[in-house]
């Protein structure tokens, strides 16, 4: 056994009375969502056959609201990853007098979700702020017109509320990865002639990329799971995934409840198997760019 092998043990041992509640907690209620989504280990009798829950989860209603979950999810990271890297960047650019101002993007880190559902409603409801500025400004006749961005059918309202949150989070990571970058490699680049853009997507890019591919994992798998926000912004069909979890628990009769730990337990296995795939592709492409 090498030494690497043993310290990880040692380590591991020191660490098991803490990590040994967590570890059968955690297994204990994946087991018992597991169980119940076939029909076992009820509260109740259940009369159903045990794949009933997995086979309600084909109907249309609940294919659509994955697909809903999915495209939230998927949207808001991309668009928070992307617009995060480039912020960060534009701010390790500053002066190091503004290095204090900056810090004002963290502001939306200290909210709480439901806090920032609640701004999203009040700038961009119908009766919200932004209509209010479109009236005075002559650009709609009455708050009516304005156009519906909140509870639309898709979406928008939840991208916003979790772009607006989850930007800070990757300005956060990526500006901490090139506190660590040597200024100099840009200057370099530069005194070659290479341009702004060139300088971001050959020098920039590839020293943060490990830290966007984690950032974005993160933030797709919250968004995906989420229920704060989709519980105040999202619409009551198609419904998020959590949401439908919960009015399956919580709404409808007993026997809906196998259901409901069905989609928690395809959400588990779904968020297992994106990591799995999104980590070979990152790699397969790193890969790649070192064979160019």
């Amino acid at each position: 056994m090498s030494c690497a092998s043993a310290g990880a043990g040692r380590t591991l041992f020191k660490l098991s009375p803490l990590l040994l509640p967590l570890i059968v907690l955690f297994a204990g209620g994946l087991a018992l969502a597991a169980a119940q989504s076939f029909g076992f280990f009820l509260p109740f009798p259940y009369e159903g056959g045990t794949l009933d829950a997995y086979r309600k989860l084909l109907e249309p209603h609940y294919l659509a609201s994955a697909g809903l979950s999915f495209f939230v999810a998927l949207t808001s990271a991309v668009i928070s990853v992307a617009v995060g890297a480039v912020v960060a960047y534009l701010i390790w650019r500053l002066p190091d007098r503004f290095e204090r101002a900056v810090v004002i993007y963290k502001v939306p880190l200290i909210l709480p979700h439901i806090a920032v559902a609640f701004i999203v409603l009040v700038f961009w409801s119908k009766s919200g702020v932004i209509s209010s500025i479109g009236y005075h400004l002559g650009l709609v006749e009455t708050v009516s017109e304005f156009p519906s961005v909140l509870f639309s059918g898709n979406g928008f309202g939840m991208i916003l509320a979790y772009i607006y949150k989850e930007i800070p989070f990757t300005i956060l990571l990526t500006y901490a990865v090139l506190k660590r970058m040597n200024p100099q490699q840009i200057q370099t680049a530069r005194m070659l002639g290479a341009g702004e853009g060139r300088v971001f997507t050959r020098i920039v890019l590839p020293h943060m990329a490990r830290t966007l591919h984690t950032a974005f994992i993160i933030l797709f798998l919250y968004s995906f799971g989420a229920f704060d926000i989709p519980f105040l912004l999202g619409e009551s069909s198609p419904g998020m995934l959590s949401i439908e979890a919960y009015n399956l628990y919580f709404r409808r009769e007993l026997a809906d409840r196998p259901a409901a730990m069905a989609i928690l337990t395809c959400m588990f296995l779904f968020s297992l198997g994106f990591i799995w795939l999104y980590t070979r592709v990152a790699a397969s492409m790193k890969s790649r760019e070192r064979k160019l």
